[in-house]
């Protein structure tokens, strides 16, 4: 019997040992499948590399100065990766990406590609034209990663006048197809720094993207070329990350058919004196009948530094089209020109500069004989919230802090304009009744006057101030008060600029006719009232969703007892030890009776 127990188990141990085996090869066979890699490296230094007329059909490494680039190819729901540690390449590829196109290449690929970014990588662009350094077509390219890419000119004697460092372009056979041409073509960055110089350069943008620009994170920095960052057809979002464009010789972000948006805690730097009309932002360009964009900030912080137009939107055929909005955020944009400059410019018959939130601050300084203007709208120009300030300097020409060549709309917020010419140009501001107007007739604000409507082309600074309730408080927040008696509440209401200071005082909960509060917050409680709580809400005039409440507590009697409190007991003292003895008695025995049917069941 032990013999068959012996064998038995030495067949069972057998058995289990094989099912391990099988399960490990099977396991080893299939990562084999899945992570084929080349065991050949080939050397891209010098030469880049590109996956358009050949891609790799299992993982590749290449060798690229003293690190790596490796090529993993898509899987099922997954898209390609070019990941980077430590490379260095050279432009030295040459390919045609199109039927009319050829360039120079370090790396070129087509499809969706994620970029991986680890260690510290530079890409050097080739000397001569056409060259793009990192070409992406029919692609849409994510680029994430702790690491850094640097693209570049290797010298300032292998410069040439049409290099651009990154581009990413959609299809271009089915460019007439709106809808299936935005679906590549769009670029995101959301780790990594991506460093993009080509100073020296006027070809395109830094990075040109054909459709969408989205950067969430990370870090981007363009230097040089025709435009920083540049999109054709799409829209530019901003949401996170830092992005620094300096250097260029037009524009620093320029949709050129699509919408600029900054939001969310993107930090934004623009800056660029390489010509006498540089412009920061621009969304539109209705030259050749192409469609307009607007500007949006949500968000962020953004400063702009240049000598022509700060923010620049033009008007097309588009509906809400040509518009500067700002909701959120800390804009500040300051023009240093000798040739005329204007901080923030909105053109087009139906384009509109609103102010609803956030903090801006515009000026715009002129030395010469070119006009200067703070903000200078086509049709209107709206402040109803948030804190503006825009100012124009040139004491040898115009110079107007703000100009409508419709109407200057004030609501809400604080808007303050000054010039060497005037404050306001051409149209008079139309005012809000809780708007409170300081004048003077120095650019300092010092000199202050009366303000006159019929006379406001005459004052070189104004401060329109409009009242905003920014808190209701009501003291007490909690009180006690016997019915037949009065309390006084008081309430604080906190605000900015000519704000209403008045509250509505509203009761609520009380069953009696005779409880009541008055307009100046006294509350009477009637001696009949039968209700044990009651609410006193104090509400702002000037906004009612800003209101405070105090929760009332309706005692009776002098000693400010509750008249629905229970009555106490009139059982005696004695009554009550007697009952609660009788109860511990009574679960002693109870329990005993237990002990004892349990001992004789085990019995």
């Amino acid at each position: 019997m032990n013999a068959v127990k012996s064998k038995f188990r030495i067949f069972i141990a057998a058995m289990l040992f094989i099912i391990c085996l099988i399960s490990v090869v099977c396991l080893l066979a299939v990562n084999g499948k899945a992570e084929q890699r080349s065991s050949a490296i080939s050397d891209i230094t010098e030469t880049g590399v590109e996956f358009m007329t050949s891609v790799p059909a299992v993982i590749t490494e290449y060798k690229a100065g003293n690190g790596t680039l490796t090529y993993v190819p898509a899987s099922e729901g997954k898209t390609a990766q070019i990941i980077l540690e430590n490379a260095e390449i050279f432009a030295g590829t040459k390919v045609k990406y199109w039927s009319q196109n050829s360039t120079y290449v370090a790396i070129g690929a087509k499809g969706d590609v994620e970029v991986v970014l680890n260690g510290e990588n530079r890409v050097y662009m080739h000397p001569t034209y056409p060259n793009i350094a990192l070409l992406f077509y029919d692609s849409n390219v994510t680029v994430v990663g702790d690491g850094s890419l640097s693209v570049s000119h290797e010298s300032e004697e292998t410069k040439n006048w049409n290099a651009i460092p990154m581009k990413v372009n959609a299809d271009n056979d089915i460019m007439t197809d709106d809808e299936k041409y935005g679906e590549s073509g769009n670029f995101y960055l959301e780790s990594g720094s991506l460093v993009l110089n080509g100073n020296g350069s006027v070809g395109e943008g830094c990075i040109t993207v054909s459709n969408a620009i989205n950067v969430s994170g990370g870090s981007l920095q363009t230097y040089g070329n025709h435009a920083g960052v540049y999109s054709v057809y799409g829209d530019i979002q901003l949401s996170g990350g830092n992005i620094t464009i300096e250097n260029f010789n037009n524009y620093g972000l320029y949709a050129r058919r699509g919408d600029i948006t900054v939001s969310g805690d993107a930090d934004v730097f623009v800056n660029s004196f390489a010509r006498t009309n540089t412009c920061g932002v621009r969304a539109g360009n209705t030259i050749g009948g192409q469609e307009s964009g607007s500007v949006y900030f949500k968000g962020g912080d953004t400063t702009i530094e240049v000598s022509g137009y700060g923010i620049f939107v033009q008007c097309g055929d588009a509906p809400e089209s040509g518009r500067i909005e700002v909701e959120d955020g800390v804009i500040d944009v300051h023009i240093d020109s000798s040739k005329g400059g204007v901080a923030m410019y909105a053109g087009g018959s139906e384009a509109d500069v609103s102010f609803c939130g956030g903090i801006t601050n515009l000026l715009s300084e002129v030395a010469g004989e070119q006009p200067a203007y703070g903000i200078y709208a086509e049709r209107n120009i709206r402040i109803e919230g948030g804190a503006v300030s825009s100012g124009a300097k040139n004491p040898a020409a115009t110079a107007i802090g703000a100009n409508a060549e419709k109407t200057i709309f004030i609501t809400g917020g604080t808007f303050t304009a000054y010039g060497d010419t005037a404050a306001i140009g051409l149209a008079a501001p139309d005012c809000g009744q809780m708007v409170k107007i300081t004048a003077a007739t120095d650019v300092s604000g010092e000199n202050t006057v009366d303000y006159d409507s019929q006379n406001f082309g005459s004052y070189k600074y104004l401060i329109f101030e409009s009242g905003e309730v920014l808190s209701v408080s009501v003291t007490p927040a909690t009180v006690n008060v016997e019915k037949g008696k009065t309390f006084k509440f008081t309430a604080e209401v906190n605000g900015t600029g000519n704000f209403d200071e008045r509250v509505q005082w509203v009761l609520t909960g009380a069953n009696s006719a005779g409880t009541s509060i008055d307009e100046e917050g006294l509350l009477t409680v009637a001696a009949d009232e039968t209700a044990t709580t009651l609410t006193v809400t104090a509400i702002s005039v000037g906004d009612s969703e800003k209101q405070a409440s105090s929760a009332v507590t309706v005692l009776t009697g002098e000693s400010g007892e509750d008249t629905n409190q229970p009555e106490p007991s009139n059982l005696p003292t004695g009554a009550i030890v007697a009952i609660v003895a009788g109860s511990i008695i009574g679960i002693a025995v109870v329990a005993v009776l237990v002990y004892v049917i349990i001992r004789k069941k085990r019995k």
